[in-house]
């Protein structure tokens, strides 16, 4: 191979591999992006899995137990006139809100669950109406996992962890085949290069 044919084929290599090295960044600037994807769809189900909601242990007219979620659904249908949300200028709160939604809505403090109920003063009488109440006064009430929303973060994170380790797979499969011919493609520069050093050496030789 004379010097100008060595020249062009070692141009030629250096640009492919500027390419392969273009193209081996690119596939990781994805893989941190599905890193961050795959991050906040985690964060996600984490945070399904601490939501939580107030249920109402009772009876129905048969007389078998029951369960229902505190929710504005049934606080105004089922459970209407028993429980109600008020804000802490003692409004009602009218508004839909979710089990979980309105167990936040309680923790913030900027709102109160109250039962109609009647209650025994010091003096034996009794008194009707709305009382504050909590998990802590009424042995009815429990908190429990928002097992709704649970099954759906669920479901969305196996869906997308299954699809970002597939494109990952595919990823890593093209990174390492762009490895493999950066590796051929350096040998095959550092052979050319010496070929070069070789007939510059014995071209300056034939003048010395």
């Amino acid at each position: 191979m004379g010097m100008s044919a060595s020249q062009a084929r070692l141009l030629s290599i250096t640009s492919r591999m500027n390419d392969v090295e273009y193209k081996s960044q690119q596939i990781s600037n994805t893989k941190v992006r599905l890193a961050d994807e795959s991050e906040q769809v985690a964060n996600k189900y984490t945070k399904a899995l601490n939501k939580t909601k107030l249920t109402f242990n009772s009876y129905d007219k048969q007389g078998n137990a029951v369960k229902y979620s505190l929710n504005s659904t049934n606080m105004n249908g089922i459970l209407s006139g028993q429980f109600r949300l008020v804000a802490a200028n003692g409004k009602q709160v009218p508004a839909k809100y979710t089990e979980s939604q309105l167990y936040e809505m309680l923790e913030s403090g900027e709102y109160m669950l109250q039962e109609n109920t009647t209650k025994t003063s010091a003096d034996g009488s009794t008194i009707t109406g709305w009382f504050d109440t909590s998990t802590s006064s009424n042995k009815q009430l429990a908190v429990e996992a928002d097992s709704t929303e649970l099954a759906k973060a669920e479901a969305e994170y196996n869906a997308t962890t299954l699809k970002i380790n597939n494109k990952e797979k595919l990823l890593d499969n093209d990174l390492k085949a762009l490895d493999t011919e950066h590796t051929a493609l350096k040998t095959e520069q550092d052979s050319i290069k010496s070929l070069i050093k070789d007939n510059v050496d014995k071209t300056f030789n034939l003048f010395s």
